[in-house]
């Protein structure tokens, strides 16, 4: 059973005591949830679900009560209303999380804890509540339309799903990555920087009320000898507290390896700074990028791609390996998240012969759209997609002034692609 399904019935048992026992308070449902369950990422998920209905309760029973003319809220059994409730608040407040997921998981904690009849019951009130005011919004003509209808509306237009900024190894902040994305047209977009969602949460929070979608992403670092997996993350729960941990972890990580890196550049006769590597990478993680733009800038080698074969490349004398996850954790670690996983830019790493694994893993997709596939890549890998059942994605593989030659957009995917890669949520 998956973490949030889990969550979400923990929520309901404590969203049923609250609504039969008025003297239980938000406090109180904290320690049940801390008690029901030795999972962070369980506890989290579940406690925002509380609190979330909780604090939206009077506008919640109102939405449902416009739709139950002849059925009034106090009549209906305890059960089936907070469940109702949940869902409604996850479909009205949770955009995180894909409407179809809201109400199925609904209709199921129905038939688990309720009638035979629940099922059908809590489908139906909220089939018509999101008819009429998905997305906080009024919609025409609710009663023509159908939840089937409603749910692929999100109209993701031309998207660029590999985008990294200045919060990993890219150069443009996410702020201007949301305005250059409107500039060109594109309608949706997703940051990917490595192992941090920092830049989705300023992007996001940016973007609010802007023309473009976008979409909660980030690129894993993974290692299976004899080199990296890169590993793609869509749809993740930004909140999640596993992968807060890790990437926590990662960050703390990268800080020791510049350290080491640059001790061993000393005993090269390279000099540099690890502050001033610390300074170039910002707000963001510092990685190899930066150490080769700053060895390059004291003029150690002619541009960054030597610093990187003379140096730190992967059999560079000043290489160090990263602490790094295995490709199934990585996997495994989105998927927790609520996310998609989808190996990145396979034509770059050659390692086609593990792609089998990576789907026992739980792989679901593979980037099969990237500035370095050829067209004959592309082919090979639209083939192996079809072979694996792997949703299709790609994007420009974006990082700025470090790599002039793609820019956003560079590399796009039609919406439908995106509608199908969201459906592996």
């Amino acid at each position: 059973m998956r973490n949030r399904t889990i969550a979400r019935e923990l929520a309901i048992k404590a969203l049923y005591q609250l609504d039969l026992c008025s003297d239980y308070i938000i406090s109180d449902m904290d320690t049940f949830c801390k008690e029901n369950t030795e999972k962070p990422e369980i506890y989290s998920f579940a406690m925002s679900l509380i609190s979330g209905c909780r604090s939206h309760i009077k506008e919640i029973d109102e939405k449902i009560s416009s739709v139950t003319e002849h059925w009034e809220l106090r009549r209906m059994a305890i059960i089936d209303k907070n469940i109702l409730r949940l869902g409604v608040y996850e479909l009205l407040h949770r955009n995180d999380i894909p409407p179809k997921v809201s109400i199925n998981e609904a209709i199921e904690l129905a038939k688990k804890y309720s009638t035979k009849k629940s099922g059908t019951f809590v489908n139906g009130i909220l089939d018509k509540i999101y008819t009429q005011y998905g997305n906080g919004k009024l919609l025409k003509d609710a009663k023509s339309i159908s939840i089937q209808q409603i749910i692929p509306e999100i109209d993701y237009g031309n998207a660029d799903l590999h985008i990294h900024t200045n919060y990993s190894d890219g150069t443009m902040a996410p702020e201007a990555v949301v305005d250059e994305a409107i500039r060109l047209g594109i309608s949706t977009i997703s940051i990917t920087d490595h192992d941090t969602i920092d830049g989705v949460v300023a992007a996001w929070q940016y973007g609010q009320g802007k023309n473009l979608n976008i979409i909660p992403g980030l690129e894993l670092s993974s290692y299976l000898s004899p080199s990296e997996v890169h590993i793609l993350g869509y749809f993740i729960d930004i909140h999640n507290v596993s992968l807060q941990k890790i990437l926590k972890l990662s960050h703390e990580d990268r800080l020791k390896r510049i350290y080491a890196m640059v001790e061993k550049l000393r005993g090269l006769n390279v000099n540099i700074d690890p502050q001033e590597i610390f300074t170039l990478a910002g707000k963001g993680s510092p990685g190899r990028m930066h150490v080769a733009e700053t060895i390059w800038k004291h003029g150690y080698c002619d541009n960054i791609l030597g610093s990187f074969s003379k140096y730190i490349g992967d059999k560079g004398p000043a290489y160090v390996p990263k602490k790094t996850l295995n490709p199934q954790q990585a996997i495994e670690l989105i998927i927790d998240a609520g996310g998609v996983a989808v190996l990145a830019h396979p034509g770059l790493t050659q390692r086609d012969h593990v792609i089998e694994d990576l789907v026992k893993y739980g792989l679901q997709g593979i980037e099969v759209y990237h500035p370095s596939h050829a067209p004959q890549t592309v082919k090979k890998y639209l083939k192996i997609a079809k072979q694996y059942d792997l949703a299709v994605t790609g994007g420009s593989d974006f990082h700025g002034e470090r790599k002039i030659d793609t820019p956003i957009a560079k590399v796009t995917v039609p919406g439908d692609l995106v509608s199908k890669l969201k459906q592996r949520c």
